[in-house]
């Protein structure tokens, strides 16, 4: 009896996070930007339509998630948190505590933000375009059918970059807020954190199933979903545990959008005629190089940070008499926490499309 109902108060806190507090936010979003495809006028060039589309969806996202909290919690009273205490701060100033970045802090979050960028993304994004050559070709034939990314055919570099810059902050904002801010910060309020991290990371990972929806994918390798699968889930993993332990958005937004700026512009040099092997060796090979120096300038930082990342995941699977979460149903913890980050992914399809 007691082992039947700790596994419905897992289903049970999940599933009432997923569906009174994900799907309501999910479907104000949706509602919010279905609307700008009819306030936007198509006429607008490609210099501008691009950059005001993704600017009002980050604000849209920005705003819409504390207002869906905010509502829910008074109709439904405020939601306690792992430890069964009710918290005081309210649900809107918790969630935009999230981006402050202090004097005190901020060479801090930066420097996580850097670190993020130099040993996280740009090694993995390195490897999966060399060892997967059309993988380049697939995104730029994927992002150059929407109209919205219709920027990335400008002739004019200078114009293209900044147009470019203030397009991925806005996504990375975007992407941050939902992924971490929201499905991993909120979530780890109704149950274990380390499961909201894990649950964030399926999530985020799930997305590379979005390759099957897209019809040029039928003319390339039927495993590309399965790379960045897990290239996906390792960047969530970090990024959520990051923001677990700091309460930080601003390097994960930081890392984030640099990331894209540097992959979005490899993307323009790539459709102007540049050369695949040149454009990794010569964008990439400097940025190696410093990934290669920042990781023994601060190797003792990230020897902690990772050391305490290894501690809180292991902590999380071992045996616990006083979290009946983990006291011997790891497996089915697991496995649910799975259908959980699928489910999120079906559901965020209402946004993502």
């Amino acid at each position: 009896m007691i082992f039947n109902q700790v596994k419905r108060a897992i289903v049970k806190s999940r599933l009432s996070f997923i569906f009174f507090e994900i799907t309501a936010a999910f479907l104000l979003i949706f509602i919010i930007i279905s609307l700008e495809w009819v306030i936007l006028p198509l006429q607008l060039n490609p210099e501008l339509f691009g950059m005001i589309f993704y600017i009002i969806r980050s604000l849209i996202i920005l705003f819409a998630i504390p207002i869906t909290i905010t509502i829910i919690n008074k109709l439904m009273g405020p939601s306690k948190s792992v430890k069964g205490n009710v918290s005081k701060i309210s649900a809107y100033k918790s969630h935009f505590r999230l981006y402050l970045v202090s004097k005190s802090n901020f060479k801090y979050q930066l420097l996580y933000g850097v670190l993020l960028l130099f040993l996280v993304f740009i090694p993995l994004n390195f490897f999966i375009y060399l060892l997967s050559p059309e993988m380049l070709l697939y995104h730029v034939l994927s992002l150059g059918s929407n109209l919205q990314d219709s920027y990335l055919f400008i002739n004019n570099f200078l114009t293209f970059f900044v147009i470019s810059l203030v397009i991925q902050i806005s996504n990375a904002i975007s992407q941050e807020t939902i992924y971490r801010g929201f499905v991993n910060k909120r979530g780890s309020q109704h149950f274990n954190p380390i499961s909201a991290v894990l649950i964030s990371a399926y999530f985020y990972g799930f997305l590379s199933l979005l390759y099957y929806l897209d019809p040029i994918s039928s003319i390339f390798s039927f495993w590309f979903p399965l790379v960045w699968f897990l290239a996906l889930f390792l960047i969530g993993l970090i990024l959520s545990l990051i923001t677990i332990r700091r309460k930080w958005l601003f390097p994960s937004i930081f890392a984030n959008a640099i990331n894209s700026i540097i992959m979005i512009s490899i993307f323009w040099f790539f459709i102007n005629g540049g050369e695949y092997i040149e454009i990794l060796v010569l964008i990439y090979l400097p940025l190696l190089i410093g990934s290669i120096i920042l990781f023994l300038w601060h190797y003792r930082r990230i020897r902690e940070s990772i050391s305490i990342g290894i501690a809180m995941l292991k902590n999380y699977f071992k045996h616990s008499d006083n979290d009946d979460e983990r006291n011997n149903h790891k497996y089915f913890l697991t496995l649910f926490d799975i259908i959980v980050g699928f489910l999120l992914f079906l559901i965020g399809l209402l946004i993502t499309l």
